[in-house]
């Protein structure tokens, strides 16, 4: 299959999505403070994912596009990589997540989130994966062997 929409464009949609559907279906009551603090939370450890995944790209000089992995000069498995193969992804996860308590929405975590997930393991993470066999073979096997593809 092959990759039809960069990743931040579909974060977005699903944001899009969080914010119109909020006031009809499935709200989400929390407490205020447990609401913000959450909101925060998974916030601040999304773009703290994102900004360590897009340090270490840069620090091996290697592409960040997600839209074209065959142009990778290496293959990154430190810092943040050494825990999930996919940082830059999860962290846009966190970020839905952190919309879905910002607007409320109780059908954004138990729909749109876990469809981005699906949207992103299978539009984007295997092609890139196919593209990483291809041009590191057995190194990215083994790193396969060692970090899980998300968490």
């Amino acid at each position: 299959m092959h990759k039809k929409i960069p990743p931040p464009i579909v974060a977005l949609i699903g944001i899009l999505l969080i914010f119109l559907s909020k006031d009809y279906i499935l709200i989400l009551y929390l407490h205020p403070h447990l609401q913000n603090t959450l909101l925060l939370l998974f916030l601040i450890i999304g773009l703290g994912i994102i900004f360590l995944a897009t340090k270490e790209f840069k620090k091996s000089e290697t592409t960040v596009n997600p839209m074209k992995p065959e142009t990778s000069s290496s293959l990154v498995t430190s810092g943040i990589f050494k825990y999930t193969r996919n940082p830059m992804y999860l962290g846009l996860t966190c970020i839905l997540s952190a919309s879905c308590f910002y607007f409320s929405s109780l059908l954004g975590i138990i729909l749109y989130v876990p469809l981005f997930i699906l949207y992103i393991t299978i539009f984007q993470i295997i092609p890139e994966e196919e593209a990483m066999k291809n041009l590191f073979n057995e190194e990215y096997l083994d790193y396969c062997s060692k970090v899980r593809r998300w968490i």
